[in-house]
């Protein structure tokens, strides 16, 4: 269903959270999306209830992950994008890796040393994205699934918010002109602090004959969208609807869709058995501890033990199934 937000209406307020929302500007060359999360970022960010990263570390995972899921609804078949950042020696994060599907479900996880966090940390509280991993690497890798090529696009780490990053990325490596903005921080009410976060992507639409000029909207586009703030993206009240509303009413602005987005890991025990049936048993052995392997997820945080009578049960099965 299509709605027009050229006035208020309480209906506007329906998808205050976990959503990534698509957006066109009436008869305007400019289209978008918007993303708003809230418990599917605090699942991310504090799996298990628990905080598992520094705070200037967990804002900057949680970009990446807005930014995937932003991207990962433009894709036009069943499959995922990767975005990673790559630290170089000057910055405490060494890796950030954002897993996002089209079918919405996120995971992310963060390597970071904390004894050089420490000292970014003396000189600001809150440092961005390039005083965290210095001169490093932004890439976007589209992941169509086994049996296609991957596509990957790097771009330079520039400015202190990975949305600086995407712009650059696009401009240079899709050649669309696109405008970037997201926040991601700390929301308190009566139960504690939770993470949320928002972000808004806006581009150009390619010029075509039965078109005008499209520099004059865009331009006006782009000037109503600086004037977006971080406590408007953050704030768990205010959905992507009505602040799109706030942005573009004068011009009229179109909402195409809505689509959920989760926190979900792709990580199970069957896969991860799988894996260590792989193994010879010289580095089977290697890996275990009392008889026990144990392994955990990077970006889930979950512990899965397996005995290793277990796994030679299991490879026995599987030789059955071949005979």
């Amino acid at each position: 269903m299509t709605n027009t937000t050229s006035k208020p209406d309480t209906h506007l307020d329906d998808n205050t959270v976990d959503t990534v929302t698509v957006f066109q500007l009436d008869d305007q060359p400019v289209r978008g999306r918007a993303i708003k999360l809230g418990p599917a970022l605090e699942k991310a960010l504090r799996p298990n209830g628990e905080n598992r990263y520094p705070d200037s570390v967990a804002r900057l995972l949680g970009e990446a992950m807005m930014t995937g899921a932003l991207v990962a609804q433009s894709l036009k078949f069943d499959g995922r994008i990767v975005v990673q950042c790559h630290g170089k020696n000057e910055g405490a994060v060494s890796l950030l890796m954002a897993d996002c599907t089209t079918d919405g479900h996120v995971r992310g996880y963060a390597r970071w040393d904390a004894e050089k966090l420490k000292e970014i940390e003396l000189d600001n509280r809150t440092p961005g994205a390039q005083a965290l991993l210095g001169k490093g690497t932004f890439s976007m890798t589209i992941d169509q699934g086994p049996d296609m090529d991957q596509y990957q696009g790097v771009a330079g780490i520039e400015g202190e918010s990975l949305s600086v990053c995407a712009e650059h990325y696009f401009n240079q490596s899709e050649q669309v002109p696109t405008r970037i903005q997201l926040a991601c921080g700390q929301a308190i009410d009566e139960t504690g602090s939770h993470w949320t976060g928002g972000g808004v992507m806006i581009q150009k639409i390619a010029d075509d004959t039965a078109r005008a000029d499209a520099t004059p909207p865009w331009e006006t586009a782009q000037t109503l969208f600086q004037t977006l703030t971080d406590a408007e993206l953050i704030d768990p009240e205010l959905s992507s609807n009505r602040l799109l509303y706030r942005l573009f009413h004068e011009d009229g602005v179109r909402i195409v869709e809505s689509n959920d987005v989760s926190a979900q890991c792709r990580c199970s025990r069957e896969r991860l058995l799988n894996t260590l049936k792989s193994f010879d048993q010289t580095a089977i052995d290697d890996m275990a501890e009392n008889g026990i392997i144990s392994a955990n997820c990077e970006f889930c945080a979950t512990d899965y033990t397996f005995p290793l009578d277990e796994i030679e049960a299991a490879e026995t099965q599987a030789v059955k199934k071949l005979i």
